[in-house]
């Protein structure tokens, strides 16, 4: 309330002083709480604004992600009838004994591979974002599955002068697990050892625990630093970038293993240096009993 000026001179002007010092504060009151007013709208307009462009993102990244499942079928069917054709055509010309068209065919069979290989990388990648990848376990054979992707990829590692052994700490011959998926880990890791060492050494081990298996890859290769570390697993990155490049690749193969391996309930681990070679350890819980699920977007 306001005192009223008394005829006193000194009270007066203690009056005037506290009476100027109350309209001072009710006017700043009132200016705060509209700017209280004006930003807490504006905080609201932003945060709709951002909750529909987050929504726009996810929508628009489903739709990506169907595309790419969708395009990677239809792509994959005529691709495989290639490859089925260009075995026929060199078996008929091998029965009628015709030559000169091996390396001819040879090229269309690599190059369709290929291409395929990166069809698939594709669709997997677009079914783990879409939420639409099956997770299968059943009774594994650990070292029968091990030389299988091994195998797969000798010929990489042959190519540039790479010696690969095997170590497999496991006193349980089988175990649950998607057996698949695990495969695909491990010929995308070895793959990615073997294209980027040469003349070196890489090993694949694998340690089974209670219920962890534990693989590791290793190499002597070229190695990454720390910020090369953080970006390798973004899909279609390319750390070798460029025209003139001299690995060429998709830039999906560690992506999807870092995806399969959180699929899978895993941990990924890395630690690798510039000219030091790269190791890659996948820690992933095997189950006692078959298990069968989907994953969710």
């Amino acid at each position: 309330a306001k005192v009223t000026p008394s005829a006193s001179l000194e009270v007066q002007k203690i009056s005037s002083t506290y009476n100027a010092m109350i309209s001072a504060l009710a006017e700043r009151d009132h200016k705060l709480r509209s700017q209280k007013e004006l930003l807490e709208t504006e905080v609201a307009l932003q945060t709709g604004e951002l909750v529909e462009a987050r929504d726009a993102a996810l929508e628009a990244n489903r739709h990506k992600s169907e595309f790419l499942a969708n395009i990677t079928h239809e792509l994959r069917t005529p691709l495989q009838s290639i490859l089925g054709y260009a075995e026929l055509l060199g078996e008929s010309l091998d029965d009628e004994g015709i030559s000169g068209f091996d390396k001819d065919l040879k090229k269309i069979s690599v190059n369709a591979n290929h291409l395929l290989h990166l069809i698939n990388s594709i669709l997997d990648i677009s079914k783990i974002e879409a939420g639409k990848m099956e997770v299968s376990t059943h009774q594994t054979d650990l070292e029968h599955l091990i030389s299988n992707a091994v195998s797969t990829v000798k010929p990489l590692v042959d190519k540039n002068n790479n010696r690969l052994s095997v170590k497999i700490d496991s006193t349980k011959q089988f175990i649950y697990a998607d057996e698949q998926k695990i495969f695909q880990i491990l010929l995308n890791l070895l793959g990615n050892a073997a294209k980027f060492t040469e003349n070196g050494n890489i090993e694949v081990a694998a340690t089974l625990g209670s219920n962890m298996l534990i693989l590791e890859v290793n190499d002597d290769g070229i190695g990454m630093n720390q910020e090369q570390q953080q970006l390798v697993f973004e899909p279609f990155r390319q750390l070798d970038a460029g025209e003139d490049r001299q690995f060429v690749g998709s830039g999906l193969g560690l992506s999807i293993v870092l995806k399969l391996t959180e699929v899978l309930g895993g941990e990924l681990h890395v630690q690798s240096a510039p000219q030091q070679g790269s190791s890659f350890r996948i820690e992933i819980p095997v189950e006692g009993q078959p298990t069968h699920y989907q994953t969710e977007a």
